[in-house]
């Protein structure tokens, strides 16, 4: 099924580095502490994601990976800010003002010559994957300086950077596996790691946040080394989890796996955990509300539905694996929820998208961005699915919230294409369907691509009645409200009528509630937009919630088979009406 997406941008570097350079000089203005630490930890991805844009406009002029003097000049900055990453992180963010003024020159003093294509990495937007964490794991592998440190991009050189500081190796060189997802290959210039290849003491570090559904990035730069003469007992990998690859892993990657000696940077609790010097999770959040014996209980996973639901049977589904890390803040009789929201910009941007909603009257109040944790005022409320509204409250409510939404987050921030939303529907249709439903949806599809272009807006994408509390006073308020139109899926930022379509769906909403609902926004109903999504949204939701099925078991893959049988019986339905 077609779920996953990445989605790019074009980005002028030198506008880039200029954004890196200004808040690299506020941190001079900044006494120590997490909202300092969490600053240069934003800087430190920020001109990651330039030095890796740039080896990879290098890779796409040249057809092939070289330790070129400007991806030399990239790397040494990122292990020298990675370095005062390090020391702040040691020190249990205990040092304040500016970083070290040859860095400063040397971001000022950085070739950004070319337009780039950049975008947020998803450990950092959405998995609560920290950069300290490497650091971790560098210290604790037994490593030194001798060693050749390979970073896999995009995210892969950051993390590298990280690896080199902690063991005091030097700057890393990075490649960018190509080919087939499932069976990459590295196309790499061996004179790059030629004065560590023939020298049997030295080690080889090979980083990234994988391995994924194949393990093929991290196996092909293996193969590649392997190819060159580096016995694999020379090769450590520095994964992000202890899981073996998954469903889609040949045999090669699989030994690759099981062969290579492993660090891994077991994430956010090894690293900001009770016994480290670094302040933890809980005292982050007991400064931002003021509470030093403030307690948390995790959410994660599914397990939020525990506090808003009596009977377990009638818990909703939920894709856990997926689903960021979220805990839930106590202090006597006050109540926080701190939900994982994305380290850097990509956290700022949902705090403010969070704090105007709330605004609005629409969410909950924004308390803080703890180092990408969202804390938020917990609201006691039921869930819609458990306290239904009269219909024309509910298409009322719906109104109120997207209108607002229309309005108020439009941007230039790219999505999937109608043509990659109406490919995505018949390949997930023809995988649970059948080739006759697909060729039936190929050719509705020939016939109703609409022609105008609408303005893109930061979407919900996740309209589903569970995620409405219903307060004691009446009021509806939106939870989750930041973190789809940005999630790690193929749909990203949509017109407003992606969320139309979705109310459509999840309400049973008729022809007539549509209508009133698009008339009360002041919209044109007739752009085609509307019924163009509905299927395209059925198709994907079908396909969101089948795959989080294949890793579940017992009642959760229950629950998630049934959803996703919903969607697949009313994409039927739609291909019936349309045949009628």
């Amino acid at each position: 099924m077609i779920v996953y997406g990445d989605h790019k941008r074009t980005e002028n570097a030198q506008r880039l580095r200029q954004a890196a350079i200004e808040v690299a000089e506020s941190l001079d203005r900044m006494p120590h502490g997490v909202r300092r630490h969490a600053a240069l930890v934003g800087l430190f991805i920020s001109v990651s994601e330039l030095v890796q844009a740039l080896a990879d406009a290098d890779f796409e002029t040249r057809g092939i990976d070289i330790f070129s003097p400007r991806q030399q000049q990239g790397a040494n900055l990122l292990v020298g800010l990675a370095a005062e990453v390090a020391k702040s992180w040691r020190n249990g963010f205990a040092i304040g003002g500016g970083i070290d003024p040859g860095l400063l020159r040397l971001l000022a003093g950085l070739d950004c010559e070319a337009e780039v294509l950049t975008g947020s990495a998803e450990g950092y937007s959405h998995y609560a994957l920290y950069p300290e964490s490497y650091l971790v794991a560098a210290r604790e592998s037994g490593l030194d300086a001798n060693t050749c440190v390979i970073g896999i991009r995009s995210i892969g050189l950051g993390l590298a950077a990280m690896v080199a500081a902690a063991i005091g190796a030097p700057a890393p060189f990075s490649v960018r596996p190509i080919g087939h997802p499932f069976r990459r290959h590295v196309n790499a210039d061996p004179r790059s790691i030629a004065a560590w290849k023939d020298n049997p003491s030295a080690r080889f570090a090979v980083v990234d946040e994988g391995p994924g559904l194949s393990g093929s990035s991290m196996h092909a730069v293996v193969a590649w080394l392997r190819e060159l003469g580096v016995d694999t007992d020379r090769i450590h990998l520095f994964p992000s989890h202890s899981g073996a690859p998954g469903i889609e892993a040949s045999p090669e990657a699989r030994e690759t796996w099981l062969r290579c000696p492993k660090h891994v940077a077991t994430a956010f609790e090894h690293t900001f955990c009770e016994s480290s010097k670094s302040p933890t999770l809980r005292d982050w959040v007991a400064e931002a509300v003021g509470s030093p014996e403030l307690s948390l209980t995790e959410l994660s996973g599914g397990e939020w539905r525990s506090v808003h639901y009596v009977d377990e049977k009638r818990w909703p589904p939920s894709p856990r694996r997926a689903e960021r890390r979220k805990f839930l803040a106590s202090a006597g009789h006050d109540r926080w929820l701190v939900k994982f929201a994305g380290l850097g910009e990509t956290g700022r941007r949902k705090k403010r998208a969070a704090e105007m909603l709330n605004e609005a009257g629409l969410g909950p109040q924004v308390v803080a961005l703890c180092h990408g944790f969202l804390v938020e005022r917990w609201i006691d409320g039921t869930t819609m699915d458990q306290a239904p509204l009269p219909r024309a409250r509910m298409i009322a409510e719906l109104t109120r919230y997207l209108t607002w939404r229309a309005l108020n987050l439009r941007t230039c921030e790219p999505g999937a294409s109608l043509l990659a939303l109406a490919e995505m529907a018949v390949s997930n249709a023809s995988e649970a369907l059948g080739e006759n439903c697909a060729a039936k949806l190929r050719g509705w599809f020939s016939k109703r691509i609409p022609v105008q272009v609408l303005q893109r807006v930061e979407i919900d994408g996740k309209l589903h009645p569970w995620e409405f509390l219903v307060c004691a006073d009446g009021t509806v308020l939106k939870t989750d409200a930041v973190d789809h139109c940005r999630a790690h899926d193929l749909i990203g930022c949509q017109p407003i009528e992606w969320d139309i379509a979705g109310a459509r769906v999840e309400y049973g909403l008729s022809d007539s509630d549509v209508t009133r609902l698009v008339e009360g926004m002041g919209l044109d109903g007739d752009n085609g937009h509307i019924d163009f999504f509905e299927p395209c949204y059925l198709a994907f939701q079908m396909g969101l919630w089948s795959t989080a099925a294949l890793s579940e078991n017992g009642g959760e893959k229950t629950r998630l088979a049934a959803t996703a049988d919903r969607y697949k019986l009313r994409l039927i339905r739609f291909l019936d009406e349309c045949q009628a």
